[in-house]
This record gives C-alpha cells, sequence and structure tokens, in this order.
C-alpha cells in the first residue's frame, strides 16, 4: 500500500510540475506577443511552405537584403540604413520563414529551404538581376543561390559571414539530439524560452553580437524577444534547427567558382574576422573587404554611417 501511495504521489507530482511548467510557457507567449511589431508598409509573398513578410521601398536598381539567422532576428536589422539605401535603390527587406512577422511552421528550416526562399523571392517578387546584402549565416544562402542560378545576383556585399567552418558543420549525433530535446512539448520549449529571455538577450547575446551595448537598446531587446515567440510555440523550431546544425551547408567549393563580385564588410572586434576573411580570399582573390572600426557583428546597426558610405562604393 505504501508503495501505492508513493507511485501516486510522484505521478501527482510529475503531473503538477509539467503543468506549471506549461502554464508558464503559455503565459510567456502571451506576454511576449503583447506587443505588436509595426507592420505599416509591409507586403506579403505567399510562398509554398508559408506567408513572407516583407517591406519594398525607394526606386532604383533592386537590392536585397537578407538578416542574419538569428532566432529572434527580422529585418528590423535593416532599419538604420533602409531609409538612405532607398533614395537610390528598390530596398526589398524580407523576414524569412520561421523569423519576424513570416509564418512559422513546424517543421526542419536547413539552408537548402531559404536558397529556395531566395530563389522564388527574386523570381516572383523583385523580377529581375538584384544586388543583394547578407549578414552573417545568410551568406552562405547567398552564396549557394547565386551558384544555383546565376542570373539572380548581380553584385554581392556579406556582412561578417560566417567562418568557413562554421558554416560546414553539420547535424552531429549530439546536435540531432538538442534538436529534439528542444521540439518536446514542454521541457523543450521551456528551454526555448529561458534561451530567448530578456535577460538572457541582455547578458549573454548582446555582449556578443555588440560593441556598443547602448547599440541594442530597449526597441531591439523588444523586437528580439517579441519576433522569437510570434507564432506561438511553432516559433522554437527555426531555433532548434539552428543549433541543430541543419541551417548550415559548407560553401568552400561554391565560393571558389562564384564570378560574381564580392565584398566583405567586417566590424574590427569581430571575434576571428580576420582569419575569416584570409580564407574567403584564399578561396577567391577577387574578393574585397573593409573593416568598420569599433563594432561588431552589426555594423550597419553600430555605424550605419560608415557601413552606408561603403554600400556607396560597392553599389555603384
Amino acid at each position: 500500500m505504501r508503495t501505492k501511495n508513493k507511485i501516486i504521489t510522484a505521478c501527482l507530482i510529475t503531473t503538477a510540475t509539467i503543468s506549471t511548467i506549461a502554464l508558464i510557457n503559455k503565459l510567456i507567449f502571451l506576454s511576449a506577443d503583447k506587443k505588436s511589431s509595426a507592420k505599416d508598409e509591409r507586403l506579403s509573398y505567399e510562398w509554398r511552405f508559408g506567408n513572407i513578410s516583407y517591406r519594398k521601398k525607394g526606386t532604383g536598381k533592386p537590392l536585397l537584403l537578407i538578416h542574419d539567422l538569428l532566432t529572434g532576428n527580422s529585418d528590423i536589422e535593416w532599419n538604420y540604413i533602409v531609409k538612405k539605401l532607398s533614395e537610390n535603390h528598390t530596398v526589398y527587406t524580407l523576414d524569412l520563414l520561421g523569423f519576424g512577422l513570416s509564418d512559422k511552421p513546424a517543421m526542419t528550416y536547413t539552408n537548402y529551404l531559404y536558397v529556395q526562399l531566395i530563389t522564388d523571392f527574386v523570381k516572383s517578387v523583385i523580377g529581375k538581376r538584384t544586388d543583394v546584402i547578407a549578414s552573417g549565416s545568410s551568406a552562405g544562402i547567398a552564396v549557394m543561390t547565386c551558384c544555383n542560378d546565376t542570373s539572380l545576383f548581380d553584385r554581392i556585399m556579406l556582412v561578417n559571414p560566417d567562418s568557413l567552418k562554421k558554416a560546414g558543420q553539420i547535424p552531429s549525433k549530439r546536435t540531432k539530439i538538442l534538436k529534439l530535446l528542444i521540439e518536446c512539448p514542454v521541457v523543450g520549449t521551456l528551454l526555448f524560452n529561458i534561451m530567448m529571455s530578456k535577460t538572457f538577450l541582455k547578458k549573454e547575446f548582446a555582449p556578443n553580437y555588440f560593441a556598443n551595448l547602448d547599440k541594442f537598446n530597449r526597441d531591439f531587446l523588444d523586437s528580439f524577444h517579441e519576433s522569437a515567440h510570434r507564432g506561438g510555440y511553432d516559433a522554437k523550431y527555426i531555433f532548434a534547427s539552428i543549433k541543430g546544425n541543419y541551417t548550415n551547408f559548407s560553401i568552400s567549393h561554391k565560393l571558389a567558382s562564384i564570378d560574381n563580385s564580392i565584398y566583405i564588410v567586417a566590424g574590427t572586434r569581430e571575434p576571428s574576422i580576420g582569419d575569416t576573411i584570409f580564407d574567403y580570399h584564399s578561396l577567391n582573390p577577387a574578393i574585397e573587404s573593409s573593416f568598420v572600426e569599433g563594432c561588431k557583428h552589426f555594423p550597419q546597426i553600430e555605424k550605419p554611417e560608415k557601413f552606408l558610405q561603403l554600400c556607396d562604393i560597392f553599389f555603384v
């Protein structure tokens, strides 16, 4: 009888714990979605895997801006430079599938998925050859898209691209288990909410990506937090895919074969970026590069004026 009572008690405690965690998760998602991101001037592209939210501004030769693959990120990454760029370009910024205001289906996200998205977006929405700026991990998307269809891109700017080693990290047994853990209904959602909490974003994320923490202000913090949770529980699937290395693939062989003009813009305080640029240049000596002083991963946010000067030089 005592054993039976212990089992019943353990079951009740477990059920209560799981229910409490589930309730906490639900409250976090509801709280994160209280503030509505600006939806003015946004358009929607109905893609095969979900609707893609994007903005179009300005006139002139098209310029596509692709944000980094960081959970919580969106086209807010380009807010400081869009207005100026739109004076001489038709600027397109989009939230990739799984990010921002775009749909977030419960699926495995891969780099190949994004290559197809960008290909279809350029053909269906832009409708002509475009210049492109790709940030961070999206450098691989731009390179692969360009190699798969040489008619899509003209000049390519890469902002602090991933190292070739990081880009080539494929799913392993460990990362596959981590992905499955994050996708678990209760515990995985709690882990996601901890990693995407405002406390974590301020203490862990911001110092790794910003040299000047004042640039990661309340607006950016709120935007990252809300974007990470928008769409409810399915929002965690992009996070799981990134942690599982499913959004990576090696671009070394592709990079060497590109004939397009490629220009790397890097923050001087971005870790190991000098080695990354050396490796890119070793594969393709035609690649040019410039550094923006006093910033890390987002020179377009930390030093927008300097970044725009480089854009004026490259996208003439």
